[in-house]
Order: C-alpha cells, then sequence, then structure tokens
C-alpha cells in the first residue's frame, strides 16, 4: 500500500471528528459536514507535505477555508429558500453520535446555532475556533494570515454582537433533572392534545421558528407571543397520534423527535430562559431533507 495513503487514512480516523464538528458549526448541516470531511481527505491525496508541524492546525484551517467557500455560495441559495431556514439537528438516540465524546464536550446548543446565522463567515470561523475549540488566537491570525490583533478585534466584535448567555447555560446545566422533567412535560401536552397546559413553560414573549422548506406545511415566519404559538402546538398536536413523540438529545440538550410510521418527521428543539425555567424559542424542523440523516 502506498504509505502516503496509510498516512491519510490514520489521519482520517484520527481528525474526523474533530473536523466533522467545525463543518457542522460552520455550515449547521451535518451532512453537508461529512461531505466536506471526505471531500477533504481525498482531495489531500498526492499532497500531502511531511513538513507540517502542527497537523492538526493544518487541517483545520483546510476544512475552514472550503466552509468559508460554501457559506458564501449557501447563503446565496438560502434567498429563494421557503419559509424559515434551521440548521440540521443533531439528534443522540444511543451512543452513535457524529460528535465524539471528546467533541461533544464543545457543544453549542441548537438556539446558539441558530443565533450564529447573523455572523458573517469569518466572524462565525473566528468565534468557532476561540469559542468552541480554544484555539489560541495566535493560531487563528496564522490560519487566516491575519495579524492576532486583528483577530481578537473580530472576536470581540462577535461577542458584542451575539448574547452568549454563558451564566444561563451553565445555571441549566445544573438543573438537568427539571430540564428532563419540563420537556417530558412538553411531549405529554401534545400527545394528549392539552396544549393549554404548557401556559406556565412558555415565556410571554416566547417565539416559534419552523422549517418546513416549502416541502412540509410550516409557518413561513416566526410566530410571536404565547397565544399565538399556542394555536399553532395545538395544530401539531392535532397530528397524534399518527405522530409519535420521544424524548432524545438535540446538539446535547433535551429535545423531541416526532415519527410517523416509524420514520422521523420531525425534531422540537428549545431554548430556555433558564432563570425561569421557562421556554423562550421554539424551533420545530420539519423539512424532510434535514432529517434523511437521522437513523432511529
Amino acid at each position: 500500500m502506498d504509505p502516503q495513503l496509510n498516512n491519510i487514512e490514520d489521519l482520517y480516523k484520527t481528525y474526523k471528528s474533530h473536523l466533522f464538528a467545525i463543518a457542522y458549526r460552520m455550515l449547521g448541516s451535518s451532512s453537508d459536514a461529512e461531505d466536506m470531511v471526505q471531500d477533504l481527505f481525498i482531495g489531500m491525496h498526492g499532497y500531502l507535505n511531511e513538513n507540517i508541524n502542527n497537523m492538526k492546525s493544518y487541517l483545520s484551517k483546510m476544512m475552514i477555508n472550503r466552509c468559508l467557500n460554501e457559506l458564501k455560495s449557501a447563503r446565496k441559495k438560502r434567498i429563494s429558500y421557503v419559509g424559515n431556514w434551521l440548521p440540521e439537528p443533531l439528534v443522540q438516540l444511543s451512543e452513535d453520535n457524529p460528535l465524539d465524546s471528546i467533541e461533544r464536550r464543545d457543544t453549542i446548543s441548537y438556539a446558539f446555532l441558530v443565533l450564529m446565522e447573523k455572523l458573517t463567515p469569518l466572524e462565525r470561523a473566528v468565534f468557532v475556533l476561540r469559542e468552541v475549540f480554544a484555539y489560541e488566537h495566535s493560531e487563528i491570525a496564522e490560519m487566516f494570515n491575519k495579524t492576532e490583533v486583528n483577530c481578537r478585534k473580530i472576536y470581540s466584535r462577535v461577542k458584542k454582537k451575539v448574547d452568549l448567555s454563558t451564566e444561563k447555560n451553565d445555571y441549566l446545566q445544573m438543573h438537568p433533572v427539571e430540564e428532563k422533567e419540563l420537556v417530558t412535560r412538553f411531549i405529554s401536552a401534545l400527545s394528549n392534545g392539552n396544549v393549554q397546559s404548557l401556559v406556565d413553560l412558555l415565556t410571554e414573549d416566547v417565539i416559534l421558528v419552523a422549517d418546513g422548506g416549502g416541502k412540509v406545511s410550516a409557518a413561513a415566519v416566526p410566530v410571536y407571543m404565547k397565544e399565538r404559538v399556542l394555536k399553532i402546538l395545538q395544530a401539531l398536536s392535532s397530528k397524534f397520534p399518527e405522530n409519535k413523540a420521544q424524548l432524545v438529545e438535540v446538539n446535547d440538550q433535551q429535545g423531541i423527535l416526532l415519527t410517523k410510521d416509524g420514520m422521523p418527521s420531525g425534531v422540537i428543539a428549545f431554548e430556555w430562559d433558564a432563570y425561569k425555567l421557562a421556554v423562550q424559542r421554539i424551533f420545530i424542523i420539519l423539512n424532510p431533507d434535514k432529517l434523511k440523516h437521522l437513523s432511529i
């Protein structure tokens, strides 16, 4: 066997999870991230340089550059996207998860993945490398051929653009039992048609965002305020018992998997007001193209 090929296979086994994690956070698409990883290693054959000092940073830079190019075309496509665009959810049904145990400790919640859509591709890249994977500013600067000062400014700008809500996230992580109980109540209300029982589980300014991609019936624009959101949830509840709901982890937080005839039909993710232990954002992914990567 070609020793270089063997070396690439070893690199693939070593870094595929890390590179997938970068690509997924950059693109918001599990299927695109997997394709990116495959394409990167296929393209490397015959071009592997033995003089590379830091292979992880080298591969990360290659992946980031590919993602930046992909985002340019992807954002143009989203202009013609029907309704709201939401990222593909990562759903953990078993131990088999695209993010291994190491990478999963560095998870960005689904709600924050949605929030990152407000960032430019470069801002997103700098933030992901620094905040999620703890790369030094000097390493990030080298990846983008920028000064360390410039990268620090970009990172600082991102922190002002988005509310990371670290304290709230930490608080919620300290209450996993309560979160599980609340989502279980949500499932019970949908399944039993008793949506009004969710009144105290929603903040007054709750927002519901649904993504049907023009292929499944879904609210075309975000739905604001509690009473309107409850009506949407009532409509969703009316589709039971044809649909079934089960508790799963969505991007390492408690969420809901909807199935119909044994096939995934939707995923529900939440953003919480952790202090009130109430839902302030509901994300419902119904586009079948964003569910086909799920195996149940």
